[in-house]
């Protein structure tokens, strides 16, 4: 897909917000009417641009944004988006005020964290809504499941915060532990139950993410959090369900030199790539500087002409090498694609994420802002 404005570029990514559009179409057709959309848009929309991204989502809808940290709703903020936006980390005391000031809600599991958000909302005479997390099985951040009605009682009893929202997160949901996730659902709700009885009210649960969108329709509860699945990706290759997703990102460059090589020359720092044959090697401007891995090194392929070479040589801050002697045509100035889509050509980032052992979400968020984000035109 040729893209106006990339002509001076050397490497760029193309952000496809009609995928976007089209993925989160998807999502929610999966999801109960009466279930609302929490569009999570952290880690710049893990990579993809999170103003950008968000404005699609809050135009097909999306009930709120989910972000990581305060400088991230920060940003949003900045941009004029002025809908509600969810913060999945606890706030430190001096991070508290701003949470009030943005306008934002708030995570909380510890007496502290009510501290400080209550001492925030005092000194600026407002309240803040928050959502209360509970640790369900993820080990990182929450409250026990037992802990949680004491809790919520001592939430309440500080009258300037108020609670929206009760939730937790499932860490098995995108493996073949069905058991285990099932089990953790049923804790949810157990959870749920047990708060309801005791008093709380007009409070949205939410428990899914991505990965139980997909395959566990009991987790859905009052509200979604598609997160990986809004661009493109599937959780895991271990998912049940194959819905139409669109990868959204492509990462692209350019040949800028090719050289002709004799058997036995060794490329690139320690030289762990040397030639077996008479070859010509290509050099391209994408290193581990704009968050392509340097643990990618010989283990990757990139396309040019619709066709796959294999990356060699240790990949460098701002370069890498491919082995372009079976392509004798190519030139200074010919795209590269290192992942995405391009024409006929179909390079998932989770098959290159695979072949050097990680997950897609890691290459797309590791995309450094030294690298132009092009908006591809929405059409639908």
């Amino acid at each position: 897909m040729k893209c106006e404005g990339t002509v001076g570029l050397l490497s760029w990514v193309e952000v496809d917000l009609d995928a976007i559009r089209h993925n989160y179409r998807q999502l929610r057709s999966r999801v109960s009417p009466s279930a609302e959309m929490f569009a999570v848009v952290k880690a710049d929309a893990y990579g993809h641009g999170a103003v950008p991204v968000a404005q699609v989502v809050l135009q097909e809808g999306a009930a709120a944004l989910c972000v990581a940290r305060v400088e991230e709703a920060r940003e949003l903020r900045r941009a004029g988006i002025k809908d509600r936006i969810i913060v999945f980390a606890p706030p430190l005391p001096a991070q508290a005020a701003t949470l009030v000031e943005l306008d934002c809600e708030g995570t909380i599991c510890a007496q502290e964290h009510v501290e400080a958000i209550s001492q925030a909302c005092r000194l600026a005479a407002k309240q803040l809504k928050v959502h209360v997390k509970v640790d369900v099985g993820m080990g990182r951040l929450g409250v026990r499941p037992d802990d949680a009605l004491e809790f919520t009682r001592y939430v309440r009893r500080h009258a300037m915060i108020e609670i929206v929202g009760v939730f937790g997160h499932l860490p098995c949901a995108d493996t073949h532990q069905e058991t285990l996730t099932r089990n953790q659902i049923s804790m949810f709700h157990r959870v749920r139950e047990t708060l309801s009885n005791g008093g709380l009210r007009n409070v949205t649960f939410h428990l899914a993410n991505s990965a139980a969108i997909l395959d566990y329709p009991e987790a859905h509860f009052d509200a979604v959090r598609p997160g990986i699945s809004l661009y493109g990706q599937l959780p895991s290759f271990e998912v049940k369900a194959r819905p139409d997703l669109h990868p959204a990102m492509n990462l692209k460059s350019r040949v800028i030199f090719v050289k002709q090589v004799p058997a036995g020359t060794g490329l690139s720092y320690g030289h762990t790539f040397i030639t077996q044959r008479e070859s010509r090697i290509a050099t391209v401007p994408l290193g581990y500087a704009d968050g392509y891995p340097r643990h990618a090194s010989n283990r990757t392929r990139m396309a040019i002409g619709g066709q796959l070479v294999p990356q060699v040589g240790r990949v460098c801050m701002d370069f890498c090498l491919l082995d372009v002697t079976d392509l004798p045509n190519v030139s200074i100035g010919e795209e590269v694609l290192a992942f995405g889509k391009s024409g006929n050509v179909l390079l998932p980032v989770e098959k290159v994420a695979q072949d050097i052992g990680t997950i897609g979400y890691e290459l797309t968020t590791r995309i450094g802002h030294r690298l132009p984000r092009v908006y591809l035109p929405q059409s639908l």
